[in-house]
């Protein structure tokens, strides 16, 4: 009696990864920040959407072109993307993964306080000193290593740096001194899809959303077990379990309270106006639809939602 049900299983299998979707998603970078894909990835979350997906690590501007071109289906180079999409090309960002920059301040190992650096001018307003004080040094094809000797050669006295960069900074004998994620609002890490796709693809685009939101909550609730599919999948730096485990909760530090990838209207506000508008010297309002359509995202967290109030009832 075991065979028969064992042959339907096994078929049952089958058809399940003959019938899933194949689509690839583009990120910058393999690190932490995109520990949602390979969480999605590893715990089923695709599977369960019918979905196959495949993560791919295309830089900035090559990575906008082989979404318009549909060599790709998604692209994290929100940013980029959005001033494309002022261009005119047919693209939209389609969720975030954060509601604050992830980013932390690094200082050198004499640096003990905000008020003697020379760099990040909101942050050291904030600390009564003018703008005027500010040195900016753009440090091109940036890494971990070439951070840290910047900052040990006394070229820049602080660097903005994310949650893993900065611990293995702190191993390095540098400060970490704020997360400038707590200033304000700002969306980061947003996700791209051509306006063709948007249109006749809905299904398809909630499905992916469905999977890399619960990524997301995932890593932020199951910290200890994300760092063991990053340990799996990214390319990481030497870093221990303990301090992947811290990484990650530095990371979830930007995450928003509840479910994830939909700003909220004082982010987007921001979003536009420092990562669009300044960028390009726009000085014109910018209508959000231009660059955004977030109705897909609003619709697949309005659902989660209701599953996690029925799930807690009260």
């Amino acid at each position: 009696m075991t065979t028969p049900l064992f042959v339907f299983a096994i078929v049952g299998l089958l058809a399940a990864s003959v019938s899933a979707e194949k689509v690839r998603t583009v990120t910058p970078r393999a690190t932490l920040n995109y520990l949602s894909l390979p969480v999605a990835e590893a715990k089923g979350f695709f599977r369960d959407e019918s979905l196959e997906n495949e993560t791919i690590i295309i830089p900035g501007s090559t990575a906008i072109a082989a979404l318009v071109s549909g060599e790709v289906d998604y692209s994290g180079a929100g940013g980029s993307g959005m001033r494309a999409a002022v261009r005119g090309i047919p693209i939209k960002a389609i969720m975030f993964q954060t509601e604050k920059i992830t980013w932390y301040l690094l200082t050198a190992q004499d640096v003990l306080k905000i008020s003697e650096l020379t760099l990040i001018t909101m942050v050291i307003e904030r600390e009564g000193l003018s703008g005027r004080d500010v040195t900016r040094v753009a440090m091109p094809s940036r890494t971990a290593a070439s951070t840290f000797l910047a900052l040990k050669s006394g070229a820049v006295h602080a660097a903005v740096v994310n949650g893993d960069e900065a611990l293995l900074g702190e191993r390095e004998g540098f400060h970490t001194l704020v997360f400038i994620g707590d200033l304000f609002p700002y969306p980061f890490q947003g996700f791209l899809a051509t306006d063709k796709k948007i249109a006749e693809k809905p299904g398809e685009i909630k499905r992916w959303l469905r999977a890399m939101i619960r990524a997301l909550m995932f890593i932020r609730e199951r910290p200890e077990e994300a760092a063991e599919i990053a340990k799996r999948k990214l390319p990481l730096l030497n870093m221990s379990q303990p301090m992947l485990v811290e990484a990650i909760r530095r990371f979830v530090r930007a995450l928003p309270d509840g479910v994830p990838g939909l700003p909220s209207q004082q982010g987007l506000k921001n979003l536009l106006e420092y990562d669009v508008k300044a960028p390009l010297k726009i000085k014109d309002e910018i209508a959000p639809e231009r660059v955004l359509n977030l109705r897909l995202v609003k619709e697949v967290k309005e659902e989660l939602e209701g599953r996690r109030r029925s799930s807690f009832p009260q």
